[in-house]
């Protein structure tokens, strides 16, 4: 895809600051490092959070501290971060959810996920699964699209959260096939996959660490996934790709994030450490756990991937008519 003239310009310039810029570090003696997480503490950000924190005060020489500032979906703590101090101190752990869906729906979103900040760095990636109440008589997604186009109940599908990228996926593979797909926001993952194990729902949407063991253990079906190429914790289901559905390769992904203001040399002091976390091999055992994958990036490349996001899904929620407001 094409990039506008304005961001590669926007980008090449960030890269010759980046490069020229004097040489700054992360302060010590001013206190610890906040690594601001928008989740409650247990959640899988939040676990991503703390699997970090050590690894990154070693290697900065400073303590860092897990701060959780919950609500609103993440927006409570990317407003919050935008407005601290550029000095490398207070680094936010964000998702694609409040990077690119939240300002895409939201009009309550008072951040610009490009301008506002400066990224560090992508830290994993993860899969969204497609999967029914092991009751349904749906062995693949071409027998539940024809289920749900002759029976519109068939064709409710839970998601985690209205606005998530689950409910567009859903909501694109639904136009794509000519068939009427009704997503059913959830409060969280847990109750939906509750339901579905009930055969409450007809399918649901969301991330597949939400979805392995049920799969692993019968009581549910995973149909599909998005991506290139299928999850490793779960070889045997296709691609939606593999399906002929060709605009779901696109994964979910988490990454840290500091006040646009920061200094080049800081960010790059911040990224440097965050990959040398993110190649330890406890690291990786802890995010496969979460069923997501350590994925570093330079932070050229995630400012890249958020255009390229909002690019891709822009459209196809305009076309949703979805708005929180």
């Amino acid at each position: 895809m094409t990039l506008p003239a304005f961001l590669r310009l926007g980008l090449a310039c960030a890269g010759l600051a980046f490069a020229c810029a004097a040489p700054a570090q992360v302060p010590t003696g001013k206190g610890p490092l906040r690594l601001v997480v928008g989740y409650p503490a247990g959640g899988s950000a939040d676990v991503q959070a703390r699997t970090l924190a050590d690894k990154l005060a070693a290697d900065l020489g400073v303590t860092v501290v897990v701060e959780n500032r919950t609500g609103a979906g993440g927006q409570i703590a990317a407003d919050y971060v935008r407005g601290t101090a550029p000095d490398g101190l207070t680094v936010l752990l964000a998702n694609m959810h409040m990077m690119v869906m939240l300002p895409l729906t939201s009009r309550s979103v008072r951040y610009d996920p490009v301008k506002d900040f400066a990224a560090v760095g992508r830290i994993a990636t993860f899969y969204e699964g497609l999967a029914v109440p092991a009751a349904l008589p749906a062995k693949d997604v071409r027998e539940w699209l024809a289920l749900a186009r002759t029976d519109a109940s068939r064709g409710s599908y839970g998601v985690p959260a209205p606005g998530s990228v689950s409910q567009f996926i859903g909501f694109r593979l639904g136009s794509e096939a000519g068939v009427k797909l009704t997503a059913v926001p959830y409060r969280g993952a847990a109750p939906l996959v509750q339901d579905l194990l009930g055969n409450q729902v007809a399918a649901g949407i969301t991330p597949i660490a939400d979805l392995v063991q049920y799969q692993q253990a019968g009581k549910i079906r995973i149909l599909a996934v998005n991506g290139a190429q299928r999850a490793a914790q779960l070889p045997d289901v296709p691609t939606l790709k593999e399906l002929g559905q060709p605009h779901f390769d696109n994964l979910e992904w988490t990454g840290l994030f500091v006040p646009a203001a920061t200094p080049a040399a800081t960010v790059a002091q911040l990224h440097a450490a965050l990959g040398k976390a993110l190649a330890q091999p406890d690291v990786k055992e802890r995010l496969a756990k979460l069923s997501s994958d350590a994925n570093p990036s330079t932070p050229e490349a995630l400012t890249r991937l958020i255009a390229e996001d909002l690019q891709r899904w822009g459209p196809v929620i305009k076309a949703s008519g979805f708005s929180t407001e």
